[in-house]
Order: structure tokens, then sequence, then C-alpha cells
């Protein structure tokens, strides 16, 4: 069952206030009972104290004048006074005889007492009340002769607290009254303009992400209703994104499946006439060289994608460095020597930048894959690979001699499976991914790419990478 904010904090109110009424009443009473406790003892200590000295003065061989005058001070004197001697026994009891001889000597207080030290302890008395007992030790010409031994029920205190509690009571029940009328208006107040929101919240919870709603109210009631058009603006954008990313993963099932229905009818083809026999020895290995380039592709494929997702789901853990591009772009080249020669185009690395903070291989391989596309496209010719500072950006530029790129492939350059006319029949056997791997490695370094074409002729790829100051 949904319980609303003006109940819940009318409910939050009460708790928090009977909470610290309570404490605070739990507090003085402990603290009320403590100090009437000690101040007991104190009275008791000063009784027991006076009648050590007089007893020590005048010794206890002969207890019946001190018995005597206890007994006529006991109706004024709250508390019981009793003279023990050297073994704990009472000699001297301001309650009369019926006190005499009692043995004391096995309670934990007259012992302490006997053995010179203050001895005080508190429990449940003969006469079956709680009560206070102080001893003291009785001295005379150094030597302990016995003990002042004081008590007094804690009736006093009890019925001290209990006046007090009862008093609390009262007063903590007129504060929880007072209390309940004050959250009730504040939380009608306060939920007034909270309801107005509940419209627009619940228009959005099912699907209107255009809803908005007006601030009104107190400060924190129109900061709320800001808060919620925030929400709102970002749950629009969050939910036209999903649907684009929805969209993306859609088609990019579909250029998977797509990519791998051409190799694996390829294969299956070359399989089933293989199967059927009757192939002469040319045909069998022409179909064999298409069961193996095909399978190689479709490795190509396979490795392409996980690297693919490898960067894009990368959250920072990649290993950077500063690295110095021109060095790195001067690597790259070193390493594809082999396949420019191959291919008899001629590279030239140029410029200086600041350095860059990036993982070195995923840059060179950058770097490398934008080299290899360039002399595909270049062959015969030069390509170069240029780098410049660009505001606080350290640029990257690599420039082919090509035919440059149809104006209608610009756009679409860097989409997964996309393949220029002049790269669709596939004759290279490249998985379509290499470019789209260029920018996550990219983005991944917080950087920039875009093509374009030069005015001259040809192609300009260029990669922009936040420098770093020296």
């Amino acid at each position: 069952m949904s319980v609303s904010i003006r109940t819940r904090l009318l409910a939050s109110l009460l708790v928090v206030a009977f909470a610290s009424a309570a404490g605070l009443s739990w507090y003085f009473l402990n603290q009320l009972e403590s100090v009437s406790l000690r101040m007991l003892e104190e009275r008791l200590a000063s009784e027991a104290m006076v009648a050590a000295a007089i007893v020590g003065e005048r010794g206890i061989g002969n207890p019946a004048p001190l018995q005597a005058a206890l007994l006529e001070a006991d109706p004024m004197i709250p508390s019981r006074m009793r003279i023990l001697d050297g073994a704990g026994v009472a000699v001297i009891d301001s309650a009369g005889e019926a006190g005499l001889g009692i043995d004391y000597s096995e309670r934990t207080e007259v012992q302490e007492a006997l053995a010179g030290r203050y001895g005080a302890y508190t429990r449940i008395g003969d006469d079956e009340r709680f009560g206070m007992y102080i001893a003291y030790p009785i001295r005379a010409e150094g030597l302990i002769i016995g003990a002042a031994y004081a008590s007094a029920p804690t009736l006093s205190v009890t019925n001290l607290l209990r006046d007090y509690r009862l008093r609390l009571g009262w007063a903590l029940g007129a504060f929880l009254l007072v209390t309940l009328v004050f959250a009730e208006l504040l939380s009608r107040w306060l939920a007034k303009p909270l309801r107005q929101l509940e419209s627009g919240t619940a228009a959005l919870a099912t699907g209107d992400f255009t809803v908005r709603v007006d601030p009104v109210g107190s400060r924190e009631t129109r900061a709320v209703a800001e808060a919620f058009n925030t929400m709102a603006d970002e749950v629009e954008r969050v939910v036209s994104e999903l649907k684009n990313e929805e969209r993306r993963k859609s088609r990019f099932v579909s250029d998977v499946s797509h990519e791998l229905r051409t190799p694996l009818t390829a294969i299956r083809g070359a399989a089933e006439t293989l199967l059927d026999g009757d192939v002469d020895p040319e045909d069998a290995d022409r179909f064999l060289s298409t069961i193996v380039s095909e399978s190689n592709r479709l490795a190509r494929l396979a490795n392409d994608l996980l690297a693919l997702q490898r960067i894009e789901g990368a959250t920072g853990e990649l290993p950077l460095s500063r690295i110095d591009l021109s060095e790195i772009a001067r690597k790259a080249a070193e390493a594809l020597k082999p396949l420019l020669e191959e291919r008899r185009t001629h590279i030239e690395v140029s410029g200086e930048g600041p350095d860059v903070l990036g993982d070195p291989d995923r840059v060179q391989q950058v770097i490398a894959n934008l080299i290899d596309n360039a002399s595909r496209v270049a062959e015969d010719g030069t390509v170069r690979v240029e780098v410049s500072a660009e505001g606080d950006r350290t640029v990257l530029s690599v420039l082919d001699e090509g035919p440059g790129i149809p104006e209608k492939d610009i756009g679409r350059l860097f989409d997964r499976f996309y393949r220029t006319e002049s790269s669709r029949a596939r004759a290279s056997g490249g998985s379509g991914l290499g470019l789209a791997i260029v920018k996550a490695i990219v983005t991944a370094h917080a950087g920039e790419i875009e093509a374009a074409n030069r005015p001259e002729g040809g192609a300009r790829f260029a990669i922009r990478l936040p420098s770093l100051k020296e």
C-alpha cells in the first residue's frame, strides 16, 4: 500500500519529536536519579563520619550513653545508625535493642570499613526495601576499633522520580499534541504544491517524455520542479539515444549477417562441389583455394569484431603514456615498408607537434591502418604523413594521391561494414571494419578524426588529439 508524502512527513515529525522528548526525558531522569543518590550517599557518609569521630574519642567500651543518645535523636534523623565493634557486631543501633548483637561482618561495605577504607553499597535490606549502606572506620589511637554504619531507604529518591516521571509524561503528551497540530499544518502546506507534480510524473511514467511542470511553491518545491524538468530533459535525451542505439544494433546485426552470408555461401558451394566428386584437379585446387580464402576472411572479420568490441567497451584501462606522434608515424611506416614496396608506394613522414597522452600500440594501429588504406589507392604514388600543432591539439594527417572520396560516402566512411564504390568488390579481403576501428580508438583517446578531399586531388584523413603541456 502506497503512503503519501504528507503522511510520511507527519509520521516522521512525530517520530522525531517523540524520540527527542523521550531521549531528553530519559537523560534528565537518569541525571536526577544519579544526583539524588549521590546526595543521599553524601548525607549518610557525613553522618557515619561524625558518629565515627564521636565514638573514636569516647570509645565503645560503654555503649549505653551512646545508645540512649541515638534513640533520642532517631526521630530527627531520617537514617538508621549503627556502631559496630571490631568484629562487625552491632553494639549500638538507633533502631533500638532489637538491632543489637547482629553480625554485619559479611557485608562488603563493613569489610571495607574494618579494613580502614570507606565502604558504600546499595542493596535490598532486611525490610525488603531498596536502601543505601555506608560504613566508615572508627579509629582510636591509630587503631581501627569498629565501624560507623549508616543506612537509609532510597524511597525518597524513588518518590521524587515518580513525581517527575508523571510530570514529564504530561509534558510529553502536551508536546506531542502540539507537534501533531504543527506537523499536520506543515505537511499540508508542503504537500499541496507537490501534488501538482504528480500529474507530471504520471504522464512521464506513461511515456509522455515531453511533459514539463511549472516551478511553483516554496524554494525547495521549485527546486524539485526544476529538477523534474531537468530529469525529463535527460530522460527524453536518453530515450532518444537508446532508440538510436537500438536501430544501430539492429543495423549492425543485419550488416554482420550480410557480411557472413557471402563467405559462408562461397565455402558451402565449393565444399558441396568437391563432395559431388568428378572434379578435375585444377578445379579442385580452385575450390580449395576459395574455401581457404573465405575462411581467412571470416577469421579476419571475427578478429576485427572482437577488436572493435574491446575498444568500444573499454572503460579507461588503456595503458596511457606520453607519446610523440611523429615517432609513432615513423614506426608505422617502417613496419609497412615491405607492403609499400610491393605496391610501389613511396611514403614521407614530416613535421613535429606537441606530445599527446595515448596507448602507443593503439595509436600506431590507427596510423598503420590509414597508411595501408592510402597506399591501396595510391599505387606508384606517394603517401605523406604530416604532424603539426593546431591550438590545443596535435594533428596527424595522412594524404594520398588517389582519386579521392565520393562526396556521398564521406559522411558514412567510418560506419561499420561501409565500403565506397571502389571497394565493394571486397577484392582486398577487408572486413569493412578498419575505419570503424580507427574511429573507435581515436574516440577512446578523446580525439577526433575526419576525412576530406584535397583540392589538388586525393584524400586527407586528419586525427586531432589533445596536446600535453610541456
